[in-house]
């Protein structure tokens, strides 16, 4: 599975040989050799600089409206 941006098939390439950053050490500590090969490898043309994560999608259960309601669940103390 090939890398979807330049910033990520770096950060697959450096973690593949032995980089010694977080990062890094994360991404050999839970892909094999073969999976970082296989994301670092490739052309970068074509690929953005970065690619944001997606965002969660807010719930609208009953109990989490999706609002804050600190001021229902904690009330202020009287000084």
């Amino acid at each position: 599975m090939p890398s979807v941006s330049k910033a990520q098939q770096r950060a697959m390439g450096a973690a593949e040989h032995g980089a010694d950053f977080p990062l890094a050490r994360k991404l050999r500590a839970s892909m094999t050799h073969q999976q970082l090969h296989d994301f670092a490898s490739g052309s970068m043309a074509g690929k953005p600089a970065h690619v944001a994560p997606p965002h969660p999608q807010k719930s609208a259960s009953p109990l989490h409206p999706g609002r804050n309601l600190g001021k229902f669940l904690h009330p202020r103390r009287s000084r």
